[in-house]
């Protein structure tokens, strides 16, 4: 009967060496799941910065790029009229030109 106890015992033992190994096996990757998921959160918050960062960007541009919108629209109605009105002088100098000349004779 000793030896029964004994065998059970020993077997009793070898279970719970092998749950004991499993336990440290499953905490070490429990460590390196928790590791895993701060370095994923700081890679998260960094690439939310850059996202946040970007779209700063971006709405400075659209604006940049309304603004020139707004200018390319103005500049081709001045230069024609700015054209014009030297064409204008340039006609008027002409014109005062030509009375001097009728003068001179």
């Amino acid at each position: 009967m000793t030896e029964n106890i004994q065998n059970s015992l020993d077997k009793i033992l070898e279970k719970v060496k092998s749950i004991h190994g499993e336990l440290v096996k499953e905490r070490k990757n429990n460590s390196d799941l928790e590791n895993e998921i701060q370095q994923l959160r700081a890679s998260n918050l960094e690439i939310t910065n850059q996202v946040f960062s970007l779209e700063t960007e971006v709405e400075t541009l659209r604006s940049a790029l309304h603004l020139a919108q707004n200018k390319v629209v103005e500049v081709p109605v001045q230069v024609p009229i700015i054209g014009k009105r030297e064409e204008e002088i340039d006609e008027l100098v002409r014109e005062i030109e030509h009375c001097i000349e009728q003068l001179k004779q």
